[in-house]
């Protein structure tokens, strides 16, 4: 009797620790998908488009707009989850008119690469595409038809993983950059760089644009590099300020303005007599928390848009807020 007592015993306590787990983890589930609040940002954004090529399986990496008088206005970039050639979306704001193109080399094979970003100047759109920046003729991209594969035009050699891109049209600058995290997503030691107790991990290399050089590039060094924080997955640049899109997993993203050091910034040190200027706490405006995975970012028309990969069929189910839709911010509204 004293026996069955005992099992008796030992079976309700197992029970009631199960059921104790069971509850905790249903109200931890609870207040993580619906206790996600960004009121901050809710406030001040819009949905500006639809994110494209999602239900087909589309991981949204890059985002650029396009010259002005352009067919389209807006260029994304990303991977297919079943390796199929990976997309460039061209995109018409304030409608649902979009088409997409892939790449082939100049070979015959099509491009199935990660596509970490994408930017265009007037007459190309420039794509992330692992340690290369390649470039297609902006032209060839917006007369092809809807799922052509546009020929590489040409490239240019880095020595970084490219995880973002942009050009700055106004300074005729084309800057790229690379992603750091601890333990997966290491980078070069040399370029971890500190200061105060703070150490800044990456670089963004800003080179001088010149469309008629091979690659895009004027000359093969940098006019300056910026040093930056880790888990940068875009940056946008105007003449006084820097943006940065943070970003890894499920955690909050986070955009990071600053003061923009290549105006009278002070100067870290220098490599091989290029300037190196760091993002840090210094001349750090405002950081806004969004909701997680955004991906690059990009300005058009006064706004800086930002490009999430939430609701890609790889993390849908498993992310607290699901964006469909790029968001627009007010550039007056950032850093103020």
């Amino acid at each position: 009797m004293k026996t069955k007592t005992k099992r008796l015993k030992r079976t309700l306590i197992a029970l009631g620790i199960i059921l104790f787990l069971l509850v905790a983890l249903f109200v931890f589930l609870m207040v993580w998908f619906l206790g996600a609040s960004y009121p901050a940002f809710d406030s001040i954004a819009e949905e500006a488009f639809v994110i494209q090529g999602l239900k087909e399986g589309i991981s949204p990496q890059g985002l650029c707009a396009l010259p002005e008088g352009s067919e389209y206005d807006f260029a994304m970039s990303g991977y297919m989850v079943d390796k199929s050639p990976s997309r460039v979306y061209l995109i018409k704001s304030g409608t649902d008119e979009a088409k997409y193109i892939t790449l082939r080399t100049k070979e015959g094979e099509a491009v199935n690469s990660h596509f970490g970003g994408v930017t265009a100047t007037e007459h190309y759109l420039i794509v992330a595409d692992g340690k290369k920046l390649v470039r297609i003729p902006l032209e060839s991209a917006l007369s092809a038809e809807n799922g052509a594969a546009v020929e590489i035009y040409d490239d240019f050699e880095t020595e970084i993983n490219v995880a973002f891109c942009y050009y700055h049209a106004e300074e005729n600058l084309l800057f790229f950059g690379e992603f750091y995290r601890s333990s997966n997503y290491e980078t070069d030691g040399s370029h971890h760089l500190e200061k105060d107790g703070e150490t800044n991990y990456a670089f963004v290399y800003a080179y001088c644009a010149d469309e008629t050089k091979t690659g895009g590039i004027a000359k093969a060094t940098p006019e300056s590099i910026l040093s930056v924080r880790g888990k940068v997955q875009g940056i946008a640049v105007t003449e006084d300020k820097v943006f940065l899109s943070c970003s890894y997993g499920l955690a909050d993203s986070g955009l990071y303005c600053y003061t923009n050091p290549l105006h009278g910034g002070e100067l870290y040190c220098e490599i091989d007599g290029v300037p190196v200027y760091r993002l840090d706490q210094t001349n750090l405006l405002s950081v806004l928390t969004m909701p997680c995975m955004s991906e690059e970012i990009c300005i058009k028309d006064g706004k800086l848009y930002i490009l999430f990969e939430s609701l890609c069929n790889k993390y849908k189910y498993f992310v607290r807020v699901q964006m469909k839709n790029v968001a627009a911010i007010p550039l007056e509204k950032i850093g103020a």
